[in-house]
C-alpha cells in the first residue's frame, strides 16, 4: 500500500487508534517506532519502542539511520486527557505546547511527512475546549510536508475510548437520553482510520484531510444501529436539552459503576458539523464501509447471532439446541449478509415466550429467521429425536392439540405485536 514512506514514528501508538495504525503499518512492511512511556508487550522485527512522554521532543534515536529522513514520517496521535474534567484549560495548553515541540523537532530532523491527527469537531469556534485546541494545533502544521487528519466518529473493536463508552451505554440502557439525536455524524471503522492515516503520510496532501464516511447519518440512528448489530436489542432515544444533558453528566459521575460521561465529549457531539471529505477519500483511494457492514464483521456481532440462534432453535425444538445447530444457524445468517435481530432479554431467559410475538406475516424478518431455524432443527440430531418422540398417533394428536390451544391463547398478543410493528 505504502511505497514512499518506509518508517513511521508514532505517538499514542498504544491507544485505541494508535494500535491499529501500528498493525496496519507492520502488515505493509513499514518499520514502526512507538514513542511511549511503557515498554512494549509484543515483539516484531519491524517494531521498536523509544521511551518518551508527551511534552518532550522527538528523541534523536527515533530516527532509523538506514533510511533517508525524507522516507520517514511522524504521526502524532497522543493526547493528554488527565485534566479534561478538572482543568480542561490546563489540558489544552499542555497538548498545544507538546504538539509545537514535536513539530519543531520533526522539522529539525527533516522528516518527509508530519501528520497531526485531529478531530471532526476541530473549529475555531468549537463548542468544547478539545475542538478549539485541535483547531489551534492544526494551524501550526502549515508547511508542504505537514498535514492534519480530521477523523470522524470512530467505531470498532476493542471497546475503548469514545466507542467503548457508547457500547456501555447502548448495552445497559433500553432508553437513552441524548442531546440533538438528529445531528449528523460520519462513522468510520478503526481499521479504515489506520489505513487512511498511512495513506495520508504517503501522499502529498496538505492542510486538513477528512477521514470519515462521506455521507453522514443522525447520531440517534448510529446508536440504534450499534445496539441492534452489537447487542441484538432495540434502543429508544429520548431527546433532551443540552443543559439537562450536562447536569445528567454531573449526576452520572457520582453513581457507582455507571459509565462516566465527560462534559467535553457531550459538548463535542453537540457542536459537530458535517465535514466534506469525499474528494479526500477519492485522492487516498480509500473506501469507507457502511456502518452495518462494519459492525457485522465484529466478534461481538457474531456472539449476538449465536445467542439469537440459541433462542430461536430452543423455541422450535422446545429443548436446548446443540452447538452444531447454533453454528450452522450463525453461518447461514452470515452468508446471507444479515445481522442480529433485536430480541428482548425476556426471550433469552424463556424462548417459549416468542409464541406471544410470533409474526402472522410470513415475510417479516422474525418469521424468516424462525423458518430458517426450523429447517436447521429438523436436520439436526435434536430435531430427529423430537420427531421420533411424536411418531405415535396418540402422542402426535396430543401434541397437536396442545400447540393449537397455545396458539389460540397467544393470538391476542400476536395481533397486538403485529399492530405495534406496523
Amino acid at each position: 500500500m505504502t511505497t514512499r514512506i518506509k518508517h513511521v514514528i508514532l505517538t499514542g501508538g498504544t491507544g485505541y487508534i494508535g494500535e491499529s495504525v501500528a498493525d496496519e503499518a507492520l502488515r505493509a512492511q513499514i518499520k514502526v517506532t512507538l514513542l511511549c512511556r511503557s515498554p512494549l508487550r509484543r515483539a516484531h522485527p519491524l517494531l521498536r519502542h523509544v521511551a518518551w512522554e508527551l511534552g518532550q521532543p522527538i528523541p534523536r534515536e527515533s530516527l532509523d539511520m538506514a533510511i533517508p529522513s525524507a522516507a520517514q514520517a511522524m504521526i502524532h496521535l497522543a493526547h493528554d486527557w488527565r485534566n479534561s474534567k478538572s482543568r480542561p484549560e490546563h489540558e489544552a495548553g499542555l497538548n498545544m505546547d507538546a504538539a509545537k515541540l514535536l513539530l519543531a523537532s520533526g522539522r529539525q530532523m527533516e522528516l518527509g511527512r508530519i501528520v497531526f491527527v485531529s478531530s471532526q469537531s476541530a473549529r475555531k469556534d468549537a463548542a468544547n475546549i478539545y475542538g478549539r485546541t485541535k483547531w489551534a494545533i492544526e494551524q501550526e502544521f502549515d508547511r508542504p510536508n505537514e498535514v492534519s487528519a480530521r477523523v470522524g466518529l470512530v467505531y470498532g473493536a476493542p471497546r475503548r475510548a469514545m466507542f467503548g463508552l457508547l457500547c456501555r451505554l447502548t448495552e445497559i440502557a433500553p432508553i437513552l437520553p441524548m442531546i440533538d439525536p438528529w445531528r449528523m455524524v460520519q462513522p468510520i471503522k478503526r481499521e479504515e482510520v489506520a489505513a487512511g492515516l498511512l495513506r495520508i503520510a504517503d501522499s502529498e496532501l496538505r492542510g486538513w484531510v477528512g477521514l470519515a464516511a462521506p455521507q453522514g447519518m443522525p447520531f440517534g440512528d448510529f446508536l440504534r444501529t450499534l445496539a441492534r448489530e452489537y447487542f441484538g436489542r432495540r434502543l429508544f432515544i429520548l431527546p433532551v436539552p443540552l443543559r439537562l444533558a450536562l447536569v445528567g453528566s454531573d449526576i452520572a459521575s457520582r453513581i457507582p459503576f455507571f459509565p462516566e460521561i465527560d462534559r467535553e465529549r457531550i459538548l463535542g457531539l453537540a457542536g459537530t458539523l458535517p465535514m466534506s471529505c469525499a474528494d479526500h477519500l477519492a485522492k487516498l483511494q480509500l473506501t469507507i464501509a457502511p456502518l452495518e457492514r462494519g459492525l457485522r464483521a465484529s466478534p461481538q456481532s457474531s456472539k449476538t447471532i449465536l445467542r439469537e440462534a440459541y433462542v430461536l432453535l430452543s423455541y422450535v425444538l422446545r429443548s436446548n439446541p446443540g452447538t452444531r445447530s447454533m453454528r450452522n444457524y450463525a453461518r447461514t445468517t452470515r452468508v446471507e449478509g444479515e445481522g442480529p435481530l433485536p430480541l428482548s432479554f425476556l426471550f433469552r431467559l424463556c424462548p417459549s415466550l416468542l409464541r406471544l410475538i410470533e409474526p402472522l406475516d410470513a415475510t417479516s424478518p422474525l418469521s424468516q429467521r424462525l423458518s430458517r431455524a426450523t429447517l436447521l432443527a429438523e436436520a439436526s440430531p435434536e430435531g430427529e429425536q423430537a420427531l421420533s418422540a411424536g411418531r405415535h398417533p396418540a402422542t402426535r394428536m396430543a401434541l397437536l392439540a396442545q400447540q393449537f390451544a397455545l396458539d389460540v391463547a397467544a393470538m391476542p398478543f400476536r395481533l397486538i405485536a403485529q399492530l405495534m410493528r406496523k
